[in-house]
């Protein structure tokens, strides 16, 4: 017995520990208990299988022993984290035996208390489960079990259905017997009137935790039962989602305890003990009396069988045994009791949903020490996937064996090397080998005529090269007689498409030489394949008809038949005579070509017969024509829409949604048109405009009416500007107007004018009148500013000018102007105040291993949604944050919620944070990390931070000093933007960054640009050679991806997987993922 006794032991739970050794020493799953200091305490026959050990092999030994010191440390570190919190852990862990396999397990770990004479002596009990054979089974299962796993976890009694919100609205029958109550009481919130008031606030609490976070939701209380009395129950729930992950449903079961709660009250300690470890298992387990009669069975069998344990103990367990199967069980136990021999057998059990599950059962003999027989105990456990799978298996081969054997042909398959693999009972017979004989001397180069070696060598050569080849050839059977074989021989492709075998179909055509056999031959070879044939195109999905060269119909399948509305009494008419309108359409035009040319012809038509868009493959041959065709129109119908729909969001990324104007991006086009398109003499101006009193209409009036307003306004603008102009909206009450091919400063002049003045005329909206202004602001290119930012800048600021001078004023830019200076002071005030005011938060775009297609990470992204003005871009609040200093402050926020909202994604997803070089320069940035991680409970290990060429360029030693401190505390180090400077390989000797980052800019052109593809080329090979994980930024296309894909990256990053999004839209990223 594998148990190390020890004066330790308490005397008092020994009767207990030889029950438990008696349990686990037959028990099909390996059993491991070891003491406070995870040193073996015992093992079963099925732990030492899996270790490699023998039971006088443990004494003082640990996991250490046996595994690699990493597994060990890991397996250590959980007993140490039982023994600690006194909490199950059900886990799956992989391991590395002594013998260097790897092992997937699913461990139950508990801690047992047990009494001894000194100190309780306080066990850890793992019972594993080695599912590394069953993971595949497993995952055919995966989606069947997943539908029926709330109804295996509840046990039913009272069933209950409730809202999203958590309002019940059924009740099963059963609330009466128990409640006294009809049913109807309990909706809504009703349930809760009979509740314990001293449980009522814990049920709540539960109740309102799980509705708003969408967890399970299990409490156990006392209601008032029928007779008034209280009863304990136990009340479970769970949600049931829809696509999108939305709650639609609770469904629920009210399981009445009250007497297992006065049993457990009144249970002996050891018995306690031993139930402890009994109902923990994840398997069956049962006792008997010597008689064989049963004594006890663990809960997991009511749970499986719908059993109670009155109705399973003494020999009521056998009403669980498929019908077909008791004899054999109870034989095998009367046989077992009679010899006091351990029993196995393999049986069918009845599951509480009438199903049967294939199960094993172990029993061991309980022994006293003067060897008279206690009874048995055991364990049954379910082995009804690897039945299933070992069944399919079975059946699946002799599926296919009864196919190869019933043919009357010789078939043979071989490798390409010619050596024969596989011989059907036919060729065994041919060449009078028995079924079980070897098929080495059975080449085909030791079988043939020595004359048509050089012919079958050929023809084998063509298969292999992915051809099909026939031939005749003579061999010597069994019988001496010599015989004339017909060969077929065929290529075999394997996975990666190239043939890997060669099939080979013998046929006996000896006798076949006479005309009259050959004849006969033909004809049934002819019928066959005439009906496999029509068989075959009977069940393609195609419509299939035949033509003569007459143009007559001398075949159509079924789904020609329904398609073109026709009958078999068409067959032998012509098909001109069925669709006379056809007789010149581009159908027949295209039939005509096939036949003139012996060419086949691909196209799609549509029928204005049939009313249908079709697709046609016409083939010709010496008969006539063969045409294949289906029904596309619901295809065309949906690739028009789709293209429709793309037109739409084109226009839409392009457009403002309200006003229908241009929008930001499309301006910017236009404006880089006019620009580059200047011609001599001629300019463009840009007149940025903002409404005077627009938020005052809006405020007073809502927002319906502030909507109405920015139309009409978007209508007269169109109005005033000459159709070669520009009219765009690029923010709330933002509008700008680019007018081209200007001569002089009048041009811009009167058309502010016109605006100004039309914009003065009240609103009607909708019987409220509004009147309002504007303020317009002028900027000349290329006079003022030869590039987009500029002169919208330039326009800004002459704006603001405009503004300052009063309202319904208009003004040009002059190069002294300093607004835009104030702008920016004003928005360093805004962004300081957005600090505290909660204005700013993270969105976040996923990093996809290019391998696994997996998102491994998240890079974090600030976003200022402005009370006033919307989402502002970065690239506008970033650099004043940088000149201002702010961006100390802001990183450390940013760092602080990004390592927060992590923790709510899975163990395996990191996430990114960018540093700007001023953070280097607070002095305490390996501390604010520090605190970021101590927080948020993130491990180290999660978190990235991405540093540019820039940091390094300033006061290189100290900042390679705090990226070391920083690296130390366990997070990962970044160089963002790799190759946009010129001494980014230098840094990689100075520093050993964990990941490199190419910059957008050497994709864009991919994959046709050679200069880019030759830098990630190069960069890829530096990170292979320095074990650098390498990511590219920017991946838009598909072609972009496969291009870096090629090239050995690790991970890519752009809008090609996705956008930044918010926080709260991660999780649905990870689950598409």
């Amino acid at each position: 017995m594998p148990f190390l006794s020890s004066s330790k032991h308490h005397t008092g739970s020994g009767q207990t520990l030889d029950i438990v050794s008696a349990i686990f020493a037959g028990f099909h799953n390996p059993v491991i208990v070891k003491d406070e200091n995870s040193r073996f305490v015992y093992l079963n026959t099925a732990a030492c299988a899996l270790l490699g050990c023998k039971p006088d092999d443990i004494a003082g030994r640990s996991d250490h022993d046996f595994l690699p010191k990493e597994e060990a440390d890991e397996i250590i570190a959980v007993d140490r984290e039982i023994l600690r919190t006194g909490r199950e852990r059900i886990f799956e862990e992989t391991i590395t035996t002594p013998r260097g396999e790897r092992r997937t397990l699913v461990t139950h770990k508990h801690c047992v208390t047990l009494p001894a004479s000194a100190a309780p002596l306080r066990l850890v009990v793992a019972v594993i489960n080695d599912v590394t054979e069953l993971r595949n089974v497993e995952r055919a299962l995966r989606a069947r079990e997943e539908h029926y796993r709330s109804l295996i976890e509840l046990h039913p009694q009272v069933p209950w259905v409730a809202t999203p919100d958590g309002e019940v609205e059924e009740v099963g029958r059963t609330w009466l017997e128990i409640s006294g109550r009809a049913p109807e009481d309990a909706f809504g919130s009703g349930w809760a009137t009979i509740i314990h008031p001293d449980d009522l606030p814990q049920v709540q609490r539960r109740w309102s935790a799980s509705i708003r976070t969408g967890t399970k939701f299990d409490v156990e209380c006392r209601i008032r039962s029928a007779t008034g009395a209280f009863r304990w129950v136990r009340n479970r729930a769970a949600p049931r989602r829809d696509e999108d992950g939305a709650i639609t449903r609770w469904y629920g079961l009210l399981e009445d305890i009250d007497e297992r709660k006065k049993a457990e009250e009144a249970v002996r300690e050891s018995e306690a003990r031993f139930r402890l470890i009994a109902d923990s298992t994840p398997v069956m387990i049962w006792m008997t009396d010597a008689k064989g009669e049963t004594t006890y069975l663990n809960r997991r069998w009511s749970e499986t069988t719908g059993q109670s344990s009155d109705e399973a103990l003494g020999s009521g367990w056998l009403n669980a045994i498929h019908p077909e199967d008791r004899d054999s069980v109870m034989a095998a136990f009367v046989e077992a009791v009679q010899n006091r021999a351990p029993t196995r057998v393999e049986y069918r059990l009845r599951r509480r949903d009438g199903t049967w599950a294939w199960v094993i059962d172990l029993g061991e003999p309980r022994l006293t020490s003067n060897g008279d027989l206690i009874g048995f105990a055991g364990s049954v456990l379910d082995i009804s996937e690897r039945h299933a799978a070992e069944l399919a298996l079975e059946e699946s081969e002799t599926f296919i064996r009864s196919i190869f054997d019933s043919s009357p042909d010789c078939i043979r398959l071989m490798d390409l090397e010619g050596n024969l693999v596989l011989m059907n009972r036919a060729g065994r017979q041919l060449f009078g080998l028995a079924p079980d004989a070897p098929l080495n001397e059975m080449r085909w180069d030791k079988i043939v005529a020595a004359s048509d070696m050089s012919k079958v060598a050929s023809a084998f050569d063509r298969v292999k090269a992915a051809e099909t080849a026939r031939f005749e050839t003579v061999i010597a059977a069994h019988d001496g007689k010599t015989h004339c074989m017909d060969v077929i021989a065929a290529p075999v492709f394997g996975s990666g498409g190239k043939p890997v075998r060669i099939l080979t179909i013998w046929r006996d055509v000896t006798e076949a030489k006479t005309a009259r056999t050959e004849a006969e031959d033909a004809r049934h070879a002819a019928e066959t394949a005439a009906r496999r044939l029509s068989s075959v195109l009977e069940s393609t999905m195609d419509c299939v008809i035949v033509l003569d060269r007459e143009w007559r119909l001398t075949y159509m399948n079924s789904k020609a038949m329904s398609l073109l509305d026709l009958g078999e009494e068409a067959i032998g008419k012509n098909i001109w005579t069925l669709y006379p309108a056809e007789a010149d359409s581009i159908f027949a035009l295209h039939y005509r070509q096939a036949l003139a040319e012996n060419e086949a012809v691909t196209f799609e038509e549509y029928s204005p017969s049939l009313s249908l868009w079709l697709e046609v493959h016409a083939s010709p041959s010496a008969d006539g024509l063969s045409v294949f065709f289906r029904d596309i129109s619901d295809r065309r119908k949906a690739e028009q829409e789709r293209v429709q729909a793309q037109s739409q969001i084109l226009h839409m990324s392009r457009h403002d949604a309200l006003t229908g104007l241009p929008n930001r991006l499309c301006f910017r086009e236009r404006l880089i048109r006019e620009l580059e398109g200047l011609q001599q003499g001629k300019g463009v101006a840009l007149l940025a405009l903002d409404l005077d009193g627009f938020k005052a209409v809006n405020d007073a009036y809502g927002h319906p009416v502030g909507d109405a307003l920015l139309r009409q306004v978007a209508d007269r603008l169109r109005s005033c500007v000459e159709e070669a102009g520009v009219v765009a909206r690029v923010g709330g009450d933002e509008f700008v107007v680019v007018q081209p091919s200007i001569g002089n400063l009048d041009d811009p002049r009167l058309l502010a004018g016109r605006i100004i003045k039309m914009l003065e005329t009240p609103f009607d909206l909708d019987g409220v009148s509004a009147t309002i202004g504007t303020s317009v602001g002028i900027a000349l290119g290329p006079e003022h500013a030869s590039t987009v930012e500029e002169l919208v800048r330039a326009s800004d600021v002459a704006l603001y000018r405009a503004k300052a001078d009063g309202r319904g004023k208009f003004s040009f830019f002059e190069p002294g102007m300093d607004k835009h200076l104030q702008a920016r002071q004003q928005l360093k005030l805004q962004l300081s105040n957005a600090l505290i005011r909660g204005e700013l938060e993270v969105h976040y775009q996923p990093l996809v291993e290019l391998a696994s297609k997996k998102i491994t990470s998240c890079e974090a992204l600030v976003r200022w949604r402005h009370p006033e003005k919307g989402m502002i871009s970065p690239a506008d609040f970033i650099p004043v944050a940088e000149e201002s200093g702010l961006i100390v402050q802001l990183g450390a926020w940013v760092l602080n919620e990004a390592c927060r909202q992590a923790t709510a994604w899975p163990a395996d997803v990191g996430v990114s944070v960018n540093l700007s070089p001023l953070q280097f320069k607070s002095g305490d940035l390996p501390e604010t990390v520090s605190r970021s991680l101590e927080a948020s409970g993130l491990a180290p290990t999660r978190l990235q931070l991405e540093i540019t060429e820039s940091v390094m360029l300033d006061d290189e030693e100290n900042n390679l000093r705090t990226l070391q401190q920083i690296r130390r505390l366990g997070v990962t180090i970044a160089m963002d933007d790799f190759g946009t400077g010129y001494s980014s390989l230098g840094y990689l000797r100075s520093f050993p960054f964990d990941k490199i980052k190419v910059d957008r800019g050497f994709i864009n052109d991919l994959p046709e640009g050679r200069e880019s593809l030759a830098i990630i080329r190069a960069v890829a090979g530096i990170g292979r050679s320095l074990g650098i994980t390498t990511t590219v930024e920017g991946v838009e296309t598909k072609a972009q991806l496969d291009a870096v894909s090629a090239e050995g990256f690790n991970e890519a990053q752009g809008y090609l997987f996705s956008r930044p999004v918010p926080a709260s839209e991660v999780s649905k990223l990870l689950k598409r993922s």
